[in-house]
């Protein structure tokens, strides 16, 4: 019952935006590809719930070492603490 209305729910927001791509596309404006972007984006949900679930035997779990993810997050947060000082160094 679930999966109907979710199939209806994201059917019928494809169906708008799509609509909504065809009467933008004709106006020279950027709205096309946003409502295109949506469209495929509703198309994907629907097709996600739409499509049958697969029956997987459970998978081991695998260990992680979480030293990688912790220089990966502080690799980023310096880079972006680096873009951030720079720009405002360059209005200076």
């Amino acid at each position: 019952m679930t999966k109907k209305i979710f199939t209806g729910i994201f059917g019928l927001a494809t169906l708008a935006a799509g609509g909504m791509t065809v009467m933008t596309w004709s106006v020279p404006s950027a709205g096309g590809w946003l409502f295109l972007a949506f469209t495929a984006m509703f198309a994907g949900l629907t097709f996600i719930v739409v499509r049958p679930a697969k029956k997987t035997d459970p998978q081991p779990v695998r260990f992680v070492p979480s030293w990688f993810f912790e220089v990966a997050i502080l690799i980023v947060v310096g880079l972006a603490i680096l873009a951030i000082i720079s720009l405002i160094l360059r209005k200076r």
